[in-house]
């Protein structure tokens, strides 16, 4: 069975519209280095904490800071990208922001292109959930709590094989389609999909790929 017809199986038993004309997600696609796929997961979480902080217009000088601490910690303050240096400091009030409630609301929708990494190092266990609703991080957040440096995290990684998240990132990619096909046409989203959730996790998945030159974690374009 071609990596195609197993996700039009799995896409059917959980009643999600299907487009047979899809072609394969990037077939030449290389999965990226594990550390790279940690770095970037670990960051991109801590940044997205912060914006949920500035979505609710509380203490988000408390939680930059507090976010910050960690990141320095796990010594990864040159791996963010432009978006999130700007969420990191609003822990100076010195430093030009204008960054507003509305942004942080948007940014804070990234923890779901971080799911995709953190499921493909290993750290999230088992199969990656179905996305139907948010993600659930507590437990994620407690294995970031509880190392005492990013060698803690690099030594509980353990990395998928790559067939297998490439499977993911087709299926992902064609719940995507159906998603915007539901759009266009407004029709209800079959398979009672969440589309937030479906496309930031499509990116996350373009990213770690490399599909579709998605290689600026801030622009990563979803393609269906």
């Amino acid at each position: 069975m071609t990596r195609k017809e197993r996700s039009e199986a799995y896409l059917q038993a959980h009643q999600v519209k299907i487009n047979p004309v899809l072609p394969e997600i990037a077939p030449d696609a290389k999965v990226k280095p594990a550390e790279e796929i940690l770095r970037r997961a670990v960051a991109a979480m801590l940044a997205s904490q912060i914006a949920v902080d500035l979505a609710s217009d509380s203490n988000v000088r408390e939680s930059a800071l507090f976010f910050t601490n960690i990141l320095e910690l796990f010594g990864l303050e040159n791996d963010l990208t432009p978006d999130e240096q700007k969420l990191f400091d609003l822990a100076y009030p010195d430093r030009q922001n204008t960054l507003t409630p509305a942004d942080g609301g948007q940014l804070s929708w990234r923890i779901e292109m971080c799911m995709p990494l953190f499921w493909a190092c290993g750290l999230l266990k088992g199969e990656l959930p179905y996305p139907s609703q948010p993600s659930q991080i507590e437990g994620l957040v407690r294995i970031l709590a509880a190392a005492e440096d990013f060698d803690v995290l690099r030594m509980l990684t353990v990395m998928r094989p790559a067939e297998e998240i490439l499977d993911a990132a087709d299926r992902i990619y064609r719940m995507d389609w159906a998603c915007v096909d539901a759009l266009v046409n407004r029709t209800e989203i079959t398979g009672a999909l969440n589309y937030d959730v479906v496309v930031e996790q499509h990116k996350g998945f373009n990213w770690m790929i490399g599909a579709y030159d998605a290689e600026n974690w801030d622009n990563v374009k979803p393609h269906t």
